[in-house]
């Protein structure tokens, strides 16, 4: 993926990058990483660097001319004071419900501001880069969904383009046949559906210690420093 794009950005309808974001509170973020034989203090420090590293990246792209939006989908809905230091944002409390209600009641709202469309990601996909984002952005531009797959069955972004089905319905949340599902859904409302390949996201020890060993391997400063603040963090409950 180059990242690039015939799009001129300053002419064209910016996107709104959505992070589906829960605040680090112990015993509430991670919990299978807790029940893999980390502390729940631990899991949520883990929790707090993945968030830390995917709102640099988000801020990477919105300080360029790319035509992208930041908003913070936010959790709990009702302590936006914890949110309080991230300026460029536009907070939007969370909704009641699983994962599908509170994305379609985002993007009910959202979908009525003239923007191209919205991008939503999760806090814990720490491989997921600028041509990802940038990627998804241009196919919303074209009027297509689009859908990063999670290694595990579900995704790791979708994107809904302006006047778009939203593809949240009749999801069995939590399980390996979200995307599926979600592709079943595109095919039934006659959306076209664009995919990249799969990413990991982390939810287990296992993902986490192969991310580690991914990281390893490394070149770029962004995995080091990540990398970096894992070492540091796990080390720091021991």
């Amino acid at each position: 993926m180059s990242g690039r794009s015939s799009h001129n950005p300053s002419q064209s309808p910016h996107v709104a990058l959505v992070l589906v974001a829960k605040q680090a509170i112990a015993g509430h973020v991670k919990t299978r990483l807790a029940a893999d034989g980390l502390s729940l203090q631990t899991a949520a420090a883990v929790h707090e660097v993945f968030l830390h590293h995917m709102r640099d990246l988000c801020e990477s792209l919105a300080a360029l001319p790319c035509g992208i939006d930041l908003m913070l989908l936010f959790d709990p809905p009702n302590n936006i004071d914890a949110w309080k230091n991230w300026k460029p944002w536009l907070k939007i409390p969370q909704s009641r419900g699983h994962l599908g209600c509170r994305l379609e009641s985002a993007w009910q709202t959202l979908s009525r501001a003239p923007l191209a469309g919205a991008i939503f990601i999760g806090a814990d996909v720490p491989e997921l880069t600028a041509d990802h984002i940038i990627w998804a952005r241009d196919q919303l531009r074209e009027f297509r969904h689009a859908m990063i797959p999670a290694h595990d069955g579900g995704y790791v972004l979708i994107g809904i383009p302006a006047g778009g089905v939203s593809l949240f319905q009749d999801i069995a949340w939590g399980t390996p046949q979200v995307a599926a599902q979600t592709r079943w859904n595109a095919a039934q409302s006659e959306s076209v559906l664009s995919e990249l390949p799969p990413l990991h996201d982390v939810d287990t020890r296992e993902d986490l210690t192969a991310l580690q060993h991914r990281l390893a391997g490394a070149a770029d400063e962004r995995g080091g420093n990540l990398r970096q603040r894992l070492i540091e963090t796990l080390k720091s409950a021991t």
